[in-house]
């Protein structure tokens, strides 16, 4: 009787012991052996006899080449092929775990947010094999192996050599009847042509199947399935699972478009519109809580309806504090200011907003100042329908103003029918300036100082010391003084010494109110330039307790807490996606994480997201570009970077921009032409200096490598996982005794984060 295990063990002697069978699938069957020169457990897959003739041993090594050359966090790799007395096999890590297919038969149905997450990583592989012109052409739950909390997509290539080795596709050469289920309507009635919207439709096959428990075409036969899909209109997910988001719903029936021009034109849009889907309705509990459990609350600028445009200032000013009072309310959400100020001057309808935004109401409003006179108008209006709720009036003077905020935030309150806690009640009503002179010159110290010019800043700091010529020395005008240096020192626009200032001003705040949130906020930052990561942690956690919807308070601790090597600030990040979904930072930020945590190849949508939403060209596209270079698009991040240096708009931070440019093209004279240690001496934040260690290792230069990650460990950057294991870019390094002396003194200061953080529950 003929047995393969021995046909095979005769054929690889001295190169693989082969084993058990593991498993069979349409076109191969898949055993368990051993590596015998590496030592190692490896999947051994060999094409069925019949798919074997047909296809012939150059066409499959051909495919098997193009497959070798993919390289991504969730693509299954390949280690080896050849031929064994006739039998063409390839080799792959033999992984623990099973394939989504069993976890499917096993559960039903999947947890929604875990359905998504399972597509994106899918959707992440997917688009860097469409990115070096390989369509999978057989994406099913079969071939999605997790493991770990990872997933895996194998067997690229096999499903187009299979295609090209007859006239007939895939059930002519043995493919079981299960993937019918999941082929496009093209592949399945034998286009010629089909490219990448084909796996876009395979995988939202997939993902509806992972939710919903079954294909969206069920059938016996491919027969069956081809006919359904011509005659059939689109499920929708929501049918089949009532508390499916009504955005993911739509992004799924998208991706099941029966015409390919109709679908997702790309895997990184799909992954995109799953994200945004899941984010935005995040909440969700049922099909009667299509809003969600809280509102969620977009105030857009107010409009200037004054004769003078400098009064802007103002109508902006009123818009943030109306903003603030509601954001400490914890049963509203509210989209940030930074976001909302994105808004200023749009066009969007209320569908629009609601739609993009994931929000339930919309508050309006215009302001009009004439001498001391002031008029201020306000609307409030559910989102979902564009209906009224609430419109008020206001007219008074100027001193009236802090009343009249008071009254926009309560009304706003009342009209969604939320309860407030006695200490939010005390919050909505505090004003930290009670002079109109004074929170006037607050106000135009606070547009100005995020302008991020030498010029902005000696603005700011003007009117914030005009403002307690007025007033005195409150804990609001101190700390806003004490961030402005900060700014100053973290921009490169000055001194290290404006530390210094800043924590002498920060102090004298906290001596006056020691809850303050801005103080607490900006101790945070002064203490993390320090490279103070535990103290501003403490306090970053402590401000964002008190302002829990304050986007730049949510950005920094997600920030320190990727220099301290956290893990518990995903859910953080998710909240920033859905509150400050307009800031490039935002989804810098969701790269950054990405970038750090060893998952490559996730780091370039959020990356390209943050680009695309940035002004001018700045310090975020250099981090941005080295995210899309690491995630496998060089000469993408190449034009990113030239771009930078050819702007005058981007002078601090065009000499980095050279830098990565030189490293990512392997130019190292080019690099020895840079001014690199007054660049590196020059730069206080942490991740930028780690950063530059890649450029370094990128170039083969160790030493500098090593001696950049001391300045940024110096700086506060301990993520000690990140250096261990899982910076790909430093593998050559973990064999340097100055490397490992590096990860000592780091590894102690790490763990004290993580214990610090484990203390909070988290």
């Amino acid at each position: 009787m003929f047995d393969p295990i021995v046909q095979l063990n005769a054929a690889l002697e001295g190169r693989y012991r082969v084993g058990r069978l593991l498993g069979e699938g349409g076109m191969a069957l898949v055993y368990l052996a051993d590596d015998l020169r590496h030592g190692r457990k490896v999947a051994l897959k060999v094409l069925k006899p019949d798919l074997t003739a047909a296809l012939g041993a150059e066409r499959f090594h051909a495919e098997i080449r193009t497959t070798a050359n993919l390289h991504h966090p969730h693509i299954l790799p390949l280690f080896d092929s050849g031929n064994a007395g006739g039998l063409l096999f390839f080799t792959m890590p033999y992984v623990q775990g099973e394939t989504l297919r069993t976890r499917v038969e096993r559960e039903g149905r999947l947890p929604i947010e875990e359905a998504v997450e399972i597509a994106v990583s899918v959707a992440n592989a997917l688009h860097a094999a469409h990115e070096r012109g390989v369509v999978h052409r057989d994406v099913k739950p079969s071939n999605l192996l997790l493991s770990g909390g990872n997933t895996l997509v194998s067997d690229f290539g096999i499903a187009q050599a299979a295609a090209d080795a007859g006239g007939t596709r895939l059930t002519q050469v043995g493919s079981s009847i299960g993937t019918a289920g999941y082929m496009s309507p093209e592949q399945a009635s034998g286009d010629e042509v089909i490219d990448l919207r084909s796996d876009v439709y395979s995988l939202g096959c997939v993902l509806f199947e992972m939710i919903a428990g079954e294909p969206p075409y069920g059938g016996k036969n491919l027969v069956q399935v081809l006919s359904r899909q011509l005659t059939s209109p689109v499920p929708s997910l929501r049918e089949a699972r009532p508390e499916v988001p009504t955005d993911l719903d739509r992004a799924v029936a998208r991706a099941l478009a029966k015409d390919p021009s109709h679908r997702f034109q790309g895997m990184a849009d799909f992954a995109e519109a799953l994200r945004v889907g899941v984010r935005a309705s995040a909440g969700r509990s049922g099909p009667d809580r299509e809003r969600g459990d809280e509102p969620t609350v977009l105030v857009l600028p107010f409009a200037n309806r004054s004769s003078d445009p400098e009064d802007e200032y103002f109508s902006d000013g009123l818009t943030d504090e109306v903003i603030s009072d509601l954001a400490v309310i914890s049963a509203i959400r509210v989209i940030s200011r930074n976001s909302s100020a994105a808004l200023k001057g749009t066009n969007k309808d209320t569908a629009t907003l609601a739609r993009e935004l994931g929000i339930t109401h919309l508050v309006t409003g215009s302001v009009r100042r004439s001498g001391n006179a002031l008029r201020v108008a306000a609307d409030l209006v559910e989102a979902a329908t564009d209906s009224p709720i609430w419109s008020q009036k206001f007219a008074g003077t100027r001193d009236d103003v802090f009343g009249i905020q008071e009254e926009i935030s309560r009304k706003i309150v009342s009209a969604l029918e939320v309860r407030l806690t006695d200490a939010e009640d005390r919050e909505v009503g505090v004003r930290s300036i009670d002079n109109p002179v004074a929170f006037d010159c607050y106000l135009r110290a606070r547009q100005v100082m995020y302008q991020w010019t030498p010029e902005a800043q000696r603005q700011a700091l003007l009117l914030v010391t005009q403002a307690m010529d007025i007033v005195g020395e409150t804990a609001i005008l101190l700390a806003t003084k004490a961030q402005i240096h900060w700014n100053v020192v973290q921009t490169g626009l000055g001194p290290e010494q404006g530390l210094e200032d800043a924590a002498h001003l920060v102090s004298q705040a906290l001596e006056l109110e020691p809850g303050d949130s801005l103080a607490t906020y900006v101790r945070g930052l002064v203490s993390g330039s320090r490279g103070e990561t535990l103290s501003a942690l403490a306090d970053l956690r402590r401000a964002l307790d008190l302002r829990p919807s304050d986007g730049n308070v949510v950005l920094e601790f997600c920030r320190y807490s990727l220099s301290a090597g956290l893990d518990g600030r995903g859910d953080h990040v998710s909240h920033l996606l859905r509150t400050d979904p307009l800031t490039p930072q935002t989804h810098l930020l969701d790269a950054m994480m990405a970038y750090y945590d060893g998952r490559r190849g996730e780091a370039a949508p959020p990356a390209r997201r943050a680009l695309e939403i940035a002004a001018d060209p700045s310090m975020l596209h250099v981090v941005a570009g080295l995210m899309i270079a690491d995630a496998g698009f060089p000469e993408e991040a190449l034009a990113i970077l030239d771009r930078v240096m050819a702007s005058e708009a981007a002078d601090p931070h065009r000499q980095l921009a050279a830098f990565f440019r030189h490293a990512l093209a392997g130019d190292g004279p080019a690099v020895d032409a840079l001014p690199m240690e007054d660049l590196v001496q020059g730069l206080t934040n942490e991740h930028m200096l780690r950063m530059i260690a890649d450029g370094y290792a990128l170039l083969g230069r160790h030493q500098d490598a090593i001696r950049v990650l001391r300045e940024a460990l110096r700086r506060g950057f301990i993520n000690y996982p990140n250096l261990s294991s899982r910076a790909v870019t430093l593998e050559d390094l973990r064999g340097i005794d100055d490397f490992q002396s590096l990860l000592a003194e780091m590894e102690p200061r790490w763990r004290a984060m993580v214990d610090w953080e484990r203390g909070l529950g988290v």
